[in-house]
């Protein structure tokens, strides 16, 4: 079965499927499960990045791809063979597709996160590729912090070297986070509400997701932590800096948004 272009008016996918039988799915997170979301917009690379994830010698993960390419990237013989190897390693993967012109990225990662509803949840870049092992370390680092805010793995050939981030321990791609109902309704309303740099829509001000994440944990008084010895590997060889990201109002800017998002749902929390 193939999906349709959205934007021919055929099929506008959503909510997820079974990125297999192409049926649609309810998944209930059962606590153990590292849930995963690969947000793409149809890169060559996610072949390779969902595979080395299908690959993993961890295999208790569960991973959701949302999709903003104009056409449907699941149609596309690599994914459809990477797709019938997680069925043969029995890794839930689903898929959902919603393209927008002007805020792809940020209600693409809500839709991840309207998806990933467990404890653990790692964010996936479609040209991040990791070793066969990677998963299980920081699992492990998981299991014996059960209170941490996120673990990052150290991320070769990362974009941030070249950002007002460069230096500082930082979220990356890859990077785990712990999500309880005050995290999980931060996160909603910042991806609803915000336009961020790799958004297309102009905007006065904009912000920056990993900047953001980065902020975000210390605030709520829960540890960070990078695994410097537990390398994964940015594929984009050829990616041109983002100079707006050299700004260091821009880091700035996301401490105050991740400030107040923080005062205000302490307090919705402590309310219901």
């Amino acid at each position: 079965m193939t999906i349709n272009n959205a934007s021919s008016g055929d099929l506008y996918l959503t909510q997820p499927i079974n990125a297999v039988t192409m049926e649609p799915v309810e998944v209930t997170p059962d606590g153990q499960t590292l849930e995963i979301g690969i947000l793409t917009i149809g890169k060559p690379t996610l072949a390779m990045a969902l595979s080395s994830l299908l690959l993993q010698d961890e295999r208790r993960i569960r991973i959701h791809i949302v999709d903003t390419a104009p056409s449907p990237i699941i149609n596309l013989p690599e994914i459809q063979f990477a797709l019938r190897l997680a069925a043969d390693r029995e890794i839930t993967c689903t898929y959902e597709h919603l393209h927008d012109d002007k805020r792809a990225f940020s209600l693409g990662k809500r839709a991840l996160m309207e998806t990933l509803r467990g404890h653990n949840v790692c964010f996936m870049d479609d040209d991040v590729v990791m070793p066969s092992q990677a998963l299980t370390r920081m699992l492990g680092f998981i299991t014996a912090h059960p209170r941490y805010g996120w673990l990052a793995p150290n991320c070769k050939n990362v974009a941030t070297r070249r950002t007002a981030l460069a230096g500082r321990e930082h979220y990356s791609p890859g990077g785990v986070f712990r999500q309880d109902k005050i995290v999980r309704n931060i996160l909603l309303e910042y991806y609803e509400s915000t336009v961020d740099v790799l958004d297309k829509q102009a905007a006065p001000r904009k912000v920056w997701e990993i900047a953001f994440l980065t902020e975000l944990f210390p605030l709520l008084h829960r540890s960070i932590h990078v695994q410097e010895d537990n390398i994964v590997y940015h594929l984009d060889y050829n990616e041109r800096p983002n100079w707006d990201l050299l700004q260091e109002n821009l880091v700035h800017s996301r401490r105050e948004e991740a400030e107040r998002l923080v005062a205000k749902y302490k307090v919705v929390m402590r309310e219901t």
